[in-house]
C-alpha cells in the first residue's frame, strides 16, 4: 500500500454475472444492471466492433494482470504475483504506470472501485483521486501500439459514464478524466480530458445509453 492511498468512501463490492455476452452487476437479489463496457460494446458501430473482436486472449489476460498488479500496489499490503506466462509482460506495463504516473499522484481515494447510477448501469473505476489539484478518475489501458485521441473515444465515454455515476452515488464533482496508455515497447501516453470536454462526453454517453435501452 502506498502512502498516498486514503480511501475516502466505503465503495461497494458487487458480484458480476455474465449472461449472453453481457456483464451484469448484481446490486441486490432483485436488481441486476448492465456494465458500462457491455453497453458500449453493444452500441459500438459495426466497423469498430470487428476491430474489437480481434482482441486476443493473451491481450485480455495481460490487461487483467496489469490491473491486478496495480490494485495490489496501491491498496494492498502484499505484492501481486501470478504464474501465468503473461505475468512478466503485465508487470512491466504496470511499472510504466507506477513510475510515470501513480507514484506522482497527490492523493488516491480508491482503486478498482465499483460505482452505480440509479440502478441503470454500473462499472468499476481503475483509480480515483486528486491529480494536479483536480478530482479525477483514471483508466489504465495496455496496448501493443500508440493510439490517437480519436481512437480512444470509447475509453473517454466509459470514464464519462463512471464520472456521472460517482457524482450521483457519492455527491462529488469529478473535474477530469484521464486515460493512461501503457505500450508494450516501453512507451506510454497520458491523456487528460478537461471539465468542458467531460460534459460533452457525458452527453455522448447518454445517447449511447438511450440507444442501448431502445434496442432491448
Amino acid at each position: 500500500m502506498i502512502q498516498s492511498f486514503k480511501e475516502k468512501y466505503d465503495y461497494k463490492t458487487y458480484h458480476v454475472n455474465k449472461v449472453n455476452d453481457m456483464r451484469y452487476y448484481c446490486i441486490s437479489a432483485d436488481v441486476n444492471v448492465p456494465s458500462v463496457t457491455s453497453i458500449l460494446r453493444k452500441t459500438t458501430p459495426l466497423s469498430q466492433n470487428l476491430i474489437h473482436q480481434k482482441f486476443n486472449t493473451d491481450s485480455m489476460e495481460i490487461g487483467n494482470l496489469m490491473h491486478k498488479y496495480l490494485d495490489y500496489y496501491v491498496s494492498k499490503e502484499t505484492k501481486f504475483f501470478d504464474d501465468s506466462v503473461n505475468y512478466d509482460v503485465a508487470k512491466k506495463l504496470a511499472h510504466l504506470v507506477i513510475d510515470n504516473f501513480i507514484d506522482k499522484i497527490e492523493e488516491i481515494w480508491g482503486t478498482e472501485s465499483s460505482v452505480l447510477y440509479k440502478n441503470v448501469y454500473a462499472g468499476t473505476i481503475d483509480l480515483i483521486g486528486i491529480i494536479d489539484g483536480k478530482l479525477s478518475i483514471v483508466d489504465y489501458k495496455s496496448s501493443y501500439r500508440m493510439k490517437t485521441k480519436d481512437e480512444m473515444e470509447e475509453y473517454f465515454l466509459q470514464l464519462a459514464a463512471y464520472a456521472k455515476a460517482h457524482d450521483w452515488q457519492y455527491k462529488t464533482k469529478i473535474e477530469s478524466i484521464i486515460v493512461f496508455l501503457a505500450i508494450r515497447n516501453g512507451e506510454y501516453k497520458k491523456t487528460s480530458i478537461s471539465l468542458d470536454e467531460l460534459e460533452n462526453y457525458k452527453l455522448k454517453w447518454q445517447s449511447r445509453l438511450i440507444k442501448f435501452e431502445e434496442d432491448l
